[in-house]
């Protein structure tokens, strides 16, 4: 991936070290809140005239086998993964606009389990960069509840 014209990432504290990286990866993803469902439904109809694809009502419901060994170029939940190992997970999307990835990492810091979720973006023309500063309010809100939400009902 180029230099992203966008990071972040954000970090919480993990009792749960016996976890797989998939399992860590379904406790965030796999619980998405109703509204946040809605906001996505709501981005799909917003973008799609622009050639922008979003997850399907079916994508966002259907649970992730969490048993299942997944591999580079396999899909998990509404995303290709384009990375894996024990520790880590890095799936995504490339279209027209742009590419985005995010990963999720478990790590030992200091003999705290943490789990490290880090999203990066690369636009490519005026409609990308003009969809990811719209966006973005709402990404590092998300992205923050989807954590605390996960710790919160003892899910990492």
């Amino acid at each position: 991936m180029a230099q992203p014209d966008y990071q972040d990432a954000f970090q919480i504290a993990s009792p749960i070290a016996e976890q797989s990286i998939v399992e860590t990866y379904v406790a965030i993803f796999g619980h998405m809140p109703a509204a946040f469902k809605s906001l996505i439904y709501l981005r799909n109809a917003l973008v799609a005239p622009f050639g922008v694809a979003g997850p399907s009502r079916q994508d966002l419901s259907e649970p992730i086998d969490t048993k299942k060994h997944y591999a580079v170029g396999e899909q998990i939940g509404r995303w290709n993964i384009v990375g894996i190992s024990d520790d880590e997970i890095v799936t995504g999307l490339d279209d027209v606009h742009l590419n985005f990835r995010v990963s999720v990492k478990r790590i030992l810091e200091q003999g705290v389990s943490c789990v490290t979720l880090t999203t990066a973006v690369v636009t490519h023309n005026v409609l990308g960069r003009a969809y990811l500063a719209t966006i973005l309010p709402f990404h590092r809100f998300g992205v923050a509840r989807l954590l605390s939400n996960a710790a919160r009902a003892g899910r990492l």
